[in-house]
């Protein structure tokens, strides 16, 4: 949380964190400065000081919104800067942010840049930084990896903003699931009641009209695919595709506040009409699995013993996983948790890669996520199942909110 910064920039020796960028789609600038919007700002952390904003005058208001101490990017002789550099930008900028930096008081130590930006430009603009400030020693990713460590666990209020989005995720699954079961089977295909064919498409344009109705996004898209292509877990889905009887379906849905502020995750798998038996059976070894992993979430335990527990239910049922062959392309082929908040996919995480550090903690977010591929069988499908879930202060796995893991989703046939 964001209480740990200060003893995270003890333990780094790191002296300064410059997060720059605008405020929409930046989790760094956004953890502090909140849903305040900015073309451009900046925020300063110096250890044992309290965190200061820069803005640009026509964004006072949003900066006032923010609670945090504030100056104004005015403060500074921009005009002199750009005449010293003698139109070069790139160390006018660097100039600015020498003014910046010393009205703090920091003029030596070390100091580590984070946000989104344009990379080259900052890079050349820290090149020159450097030249006029040999005293500060730029840092590498400290300054990332502190914030990550701070965000990995949520308070109150972080807890609230995701089940608020997790809310906004139910209330659109129920939408497409009535949508769906609105219109009507005909030779297997999925028409409305003019008889036209109901598209993968038509499903994501209602996605996208619900979601701006509900003051949410998907700046990352939606998984809504179908038969081979849900036996890739991150293919999209041909939007011209027409719905069919008895394909899976797999709708993994991740969208955010507006503007870029917290995410949920959600997956559900579905089949029109009825499920083959062989979808069927993936199906309920994919429950089975994500039921025994979540009785497994326990305080203390690394996210990577819940990937090893698996790969091990998998293995067992008569499937490769990814700890039997890392590119394996059928079978378990994914991790089966990361973290959320700010990011879609954050720390902690499960993968074989991650850190032992990764472990389960009060105010810690993760999904749940086990699932099935075979894209290159006879009849192909894909199976998962996703539910996001956070760890209360007595150490419980709680569910934000909780949706039906029904497989099927009967269809009346149209008559003839």
């Amino acid at each position: 949380m964001k209480s740990d910064i200060n003893q995270l920039l003890k333990e780094k020796e790191l002296d300064a964190i410059v997060i720059s960028g605008s405020g929409n789609h930046n989790p760094p600038l956004r953890y502090f400065a909140k849903d305040a919007f900015f073309t451009h700002a900046q925020i300063i952390l110096l250890r044992d000081q309290e965190p200061v904003l820069f803005y640009r005058p026509m964004e006072r208001d949003n900066a006032e919104k923010t609670g945090l101490k504030r100056i104004c990017y005015d403060t500074f002789p921009q005009k002199e800067f750009y005449k010293i550099s003698k139109g070069n930008s790139n160390l006018a900028s660097a100039l600015e942010l020498q003014a910046i930096v010393q009205s703090l008081g920091f003029y030596s130590g070390r100091a580590a840049f984070c946000g989104q930006l344009e990379f080259g430009s900052h890079f050349a603009m820290l090149q020159e930084f450097q030249q006029i400030m040999p005293e500060i020693e730029i840092a590498g990713s400290e300054g990332i990896d502190i914030l990550n460590q701070a965000r990995y666990t949520k308070d109150d209020s972080e807890l609230a903003a995701i089940r608020k989005m997790g809310e906004v995720v139910v209330k659109i699954a129920s939408q497409v699931e009535r949508f769906i079961q609105s219109n009507y089977l005909k030779d297997g295909v999925l028409v409305d009641s003019n008889e036209s064919p109901v598209t993968i498409g038509m499903i994501k344009k209602l996605i996208n009209k619900w979601l701006i109705e509900f003051d949410a996004e998907n700046p990352n898209g939606t998984i809504f695919s179908m038969g081979r292509d849900a036996g890739v877990p991150h293919n999209e889905g041909n939007d011209d595709v027409a719905l069919e009887a008895g394909k899976s379906i797999v709708f993994d849905f991740f969208p955010c506040e507006m503007g870029g502020g917290y995410f949920y995750d959600f997956t559900r798998t579905w089949c029109i009409g009825y499920a083959p038996q062989h979808v069927e059976k993936a199906y309920e070894q994919v429950r089975q699995v994500h039921d025994a992993v979540l009785k497994n979430v326990s305080l203390g335990k690394s996210l990577k013993d819940l990937q090893h527990l698996t790969c091990r239910l998998f293995h067992g049922m008569g499937h490769q996983t990814v700890e039997d062959h890392s590119g394996t392309q059928e079978g378990f082929v994914h991790s089966i948790s990361h973290g959320l908040g700010l990011n879609i996919h954050e720390r902690p995480f499960s993968g074989f890669s991650a850190s032992d550090s990764d472990v389960i903690c009060p105010g810690a977010v993760f999904t749940i996520e086990p699932g099935l591929y075979y894209p290159e069988i006879e009849n192909p499908f894909g199976v998962r199942i996703e539910d996001t879930i956070y760890i209360d202060n007595d150490g419980n796995a709680q569910y934000f909110v909780q949706y039906p893991y029904q497989l099927v989703l009967p269809v009346k046939q149209l008559k003839k």
